[in-house]
């Protein structure tokens, strides 16, 4: 393994340099460290997967004051579920949550599991995730090795080429973890990554471990984590329709995605990802084919760059689609972020078209 000598006698040192450093630096006012509530961790340990901490923080906090207890989680449906996801990404992480849910209320009674060979089992939880919850939960002995810990391990030995495997990195994680204390560690670990340690221009001079740190020694803190060659994301055009109730601009029509495929289970406006498939809805669902471009703008995900075209289109009283329904665009619904973008320009427009006819009538 490498590090195996550094960590002789360093393993005593980096735990307790870090666990003192977190109590005058750390992070202590984020929502779940309020107690070691294992359902709690676990809800900020899913939404934290490659979500920043920024972000995450106003919807745990919405997501906990609906459902406070695993029991409220797994007596609600997924839409509703998804509603509250709405905006946050990775959605199969909200399926994740209400499938472990069910899990826990027919297999564990609602008490929620405490050991590794439960947790892993959980759809959604992986190793990393499993060691958060019994770390920080339950202050067992177990390592976690999420980005931010990967970049202190690499950068603290030096790690690159063929050293910079997962299987170095986990006997790595695992052999430096204190005798107690892990709870208090595990946090540590990751808020230096998070606001010293950073991937770009680290604050080393603030690193409560510099002076063994390899990379700092050899100057090599800009180069080490080695850079991956990200995964060219695939370009693809999506045509969606903004069609307005004739009698009620609140409503717009709208249709729930299937359980697979891109944002699934989700509500979306009329998607085509060909020019023919919508020409013949504005045809099958006779409307005219005269519309206007509402809304253009670049979506990214992690595979896909996307060109996003909403079209606005009128619709008559006379119009039956058929598989649609009209939904308050002033309601909860569980949409993508495109989607979002739509309805919070939608609302905008229409907030200030009433603002117009106010002052219309007062001229009047």
């Amino acid at each position: 393994m490498s590090g195996t000598e550094e960590n002789n006698f360093q393993e005593k040192s980096f735990s307790k340099k870090l666990i003192s450093w977190h109590k005058l630096h750390g992070r202590h006012n984020l929502p779940w460290q309020a107690n070691t509530n294992p359902y709690e961790i676990w809800i900020s340990e899913i939404m934290l997967q490659q979500t920043q901490v920024s972000t995450v923080l106003q919807y745990y906090e919405k997501f906990i004051k609906k459902y406070p207890t695993i029991k409220d989680l797994s007596s609600s449906r997924l839409e509703n579920v998804l509603e509250l996801w709405s905006g946050l990404g990775y959605y199969r992480r909200a399926e994740y949550i209400f499938k472990t849910s069910q899990i826990i209320k027919e297999k564990h009674n609602y008490i929620f599991p405490e050991t590794y060979e439960e947790l892993i089992q959980l759809p959604g939880v992986g190793k990393s995730t499993a060691g958060a919850i019994l770390s920080l939960a339950y202050n067992k002995k177990f390592p976690i090795l999420d980005g931010n810990v990967k970049r202190v391990i690499k950068r603290y030995f030096a790690i690159r080429g063929d050293q910079n495997n997962e299987k170095n990195l986990w006997e790595i994680s695992e052999y430096l973890l204190p005798k107690k204390n892990n709870n208090i560690y595990t946090q540590s670990i990751m808020d230096l990554g998070s606001k010293i340690c950073m991937k770009n221009n680290p604050l080393c001079e603030k690193c409560p471990i510099k002076l063994k740190c390899k990379s700092f020694e050899l100057g090599l803190t800009n180069v080490i984590p080695e850079k991956i060659e990200k995964i060219k994301r695939k370009n693809k055009k999506l045509f969606f329709f903004l069609i307005q109730h004739p009698n009620d601009k609140n409503l717009i029509l709208m249709k729930k995605n299937d359980n697979k495929g891109l944002w699934a289970n989700l509500w979306s406006l009329p998607l085509f990802e060909k020019e023919k498939n919508y020409k013949e809805f504005l045809k099958n669902n006779q409307i005219e084919s005269k519309k206007i471009i509402y809304l253009n703008f670049a979506h990214d995900l992690t595979h896909l760059k996307l060109d996003i075209i909403i079209y606005k289109v009128d619709a008559k009283m006379s119009n039956k689609f058929n598989n649609y329904n009209w939904k308050n665009i002033y309601d909860i619904i569980g949409v993508s972020k495109p989607i979002i973008k739509v309805i919070k320009k939608l609302k905008e427009d229409i907030n200030n078209e009433k603002s117009n006819v106010l002052k219309i009538k007062k001229r009047a």
